[in-house]
């Protein structure tokens, strides 16, 4: 499995036969353009314009033929599920887990989805602009996590990086990725990648991370302000 890290909290995933996956294209508020991707599916956790620029994904090639990607936006306040049959033969179950931008369950920056599915037998967990801890009975559902990608911006928008911690031991994920940090490209928020403090932390120099096998440890990846800098204008 590729992951490339498109910025912000995005991501291009690309499965060992070729699937695409994109989650969170922005087209606003952050002061960067956002490249040229195609994809056979994009995820979108929440409205907002640094989140959901579904219609800046690209159609993707096959067989001569451009196929338009699917939009998965979950479109009721209970936990949704959307199988895709992709286009190499596979099924993938995308799960929505209704969640909420703050800790007014909403009532200042709305409602926001959390987005878990298996790539290539690793279960990936996005959860978006959370912004509280979770319940009980979204633990349930979401149970144990391989990956987890989670902001750690904190001040009002999403969790913080302490809140980070508690949601990587709660679903006991291996590979963790913090996103929605502050960065030249993104100065409104809060925190930084500085206020990270943990044992086994890895710098990457590139924005594709490579998932061969799952590491011994927890352990968390951060992309820094330069390998924003070197995120190609088309992928």
């Amino acid at each position: 499995m590729k992951l490339y890290y498109l910025g912000h909290s995005s991501f291009l995933i690309e499965s060992k036969k070729g699937f695409k996956v994109v989650i969170d294209p922005y087209h606003l508020k952050v002061n960067k353009k956002f490249p040229e991707v195609s994809a056979e599916v994009v995820l979108i956790t929440h409205e907002h314009p640094d989140h959901n620029a579904y219609w800046l994904i690209k159609p993707f090639k096959i067989e001569d033929k451009e196929i338009q990607p699917k939009t998965l936006k979950r479109t009721t306040n209970f936990v949704s599920s959307f199988e895709i049959k992709t286009t190499t033969n596979d099924i993938i179950e995308f799960t929505a887990i209704p969640s909420f931008h703050d800790k007014l369950e909403g009532k200042k920056f709305g409602p926001n989805t959390i987005w878990t599915f298996y790539i290539d037998g690793l279960k990936i967990t996005h959860v978006g602009d959370l912004g509280h801890l979770l319940k009980e009975q979204d633990l349930k559902i979401i149970g144990t996590t391989d990956i987890l990608i989670a902001p750690i911006g904190g001040g009002d928008y999403t969790i913080n990086f302490k809140e980070f911690l508690i949601l990587m031991d709660q679903l006991k994920s291996i590979v963790s990725i913090p996103v929605h940090y502050k960065t030249k490209y993104t100065p409104w928020i809060t925190d930084s990648l500085d206020v990270i403090n943990f044992p086994a932390v890895e710098k990457l120099d590139d924005y594709i991370l490579n998932i061969f096998t799952i590491p011994p440890i927890p352990k968390i990846y951060i992309f820094p302000d330069e390998v924003w800098d070197k995120i190609p204008d088309k992928i």
